[in-house]
């Protein structure tokens, strides 16, 4: 096959997205709890719940892991309601509003299927472009190791490797940006030139993102608002 049309990938959640506030009304739900922002920001969705939670709801852990879980996918209705608390990330609309005069852009994302209605009607409220582009999505089954139904089922690192395959294989993948380190082996596996790691400062180091595979890292998007694509 023959890709011949350039592309930028980009991660939407905590990358053009925040959910720092929803995931504290989740956290709300399932532990009725009010967990400090900075707790969200800095902690690992284990450390919150290892924090946080009482000694009876870590007996209940395997049940409260699968509720988090349907919230945050939108299988608890209580998820929509949920999804009105992210905010914008600054800078990140006009960057990409410029970049999509340049390439293709490619939503990729870790929410499931069932939200994609809800995704689209999110980023064009929020200025980002959502003409001309792709959005790529889980699928719910992706889930069920995290929601602990069925412990054999793919890692998200499995499921995210699965779908980059099938980006780089319909475009020419010229540069990714993504918040979460664990993803860039990935990129670097398919060799995209241009690895961009948006620092999470609260949680990762700089060199936790070179480590695996960054070819560098912002600490905001304004950084990238003269660097088209090539």
């Amino acid at each position: 096959m023959v890709r011949t049309l350039n592309s930028v990938v980009v991660d939407v959640d905590d990358t053009l997205v925040s959910t720092h506030r929803s995931m504290q009304g989740v956290w709300r739900e399932v532990l009725g709890l009010e967990i400090p922002l900075e707790d969200i920001e800095a902690l690992s969705l284990e450390q919150v719940f290892m924090k946080f939670a009482s000694p009876k709801q870590k007996t209940r852990a395997n049940e409260l892991q699968k509720q988090f879980w349907d919230i945050v996918l939108c299988l608890d209705d209580v998820g929509f309601e949920l999804l009105k608390l992210h905010e914008p990330v600054p800078f990140a609309a006009d960057v990409l509003q410029q970049w999509s005069k340049h390439c293709m852009l490619v939503y990729f994302t870790g929410r499931p299927e069932t939200a994609r209605d809800m995704t689209l009607d999110e980023l064009e409220r929020f200025r980002f472009p959502t003409s001309n582009v792709q959005l790529v999505m889980f699928d719910v089954e992706d889930f069920a190791r995290v929601r602990g139904v069925n412990p054999s089922g793919p890692t998200l690192v499995d499921a995210r490797f699965r779908l980059f395959s099938s980006i780089s294989q319909k475009y020419n993948v010229v540069r990714v940006v993504d918040d979460y380190p664990s993803y860039f082996p990935i990129y670097e596996r398919f060799r995209v030139p241009d690895r961009i790691g948006l620092l999470r400062q609260k949680r990762y180091s700089s060199q936790q993102y070179i480590e695996k595979g960054a070819t560098r890292i912002v600490e905001s998007w304004e950084q990238l608002r003269d660097d088209l694509p090539r």
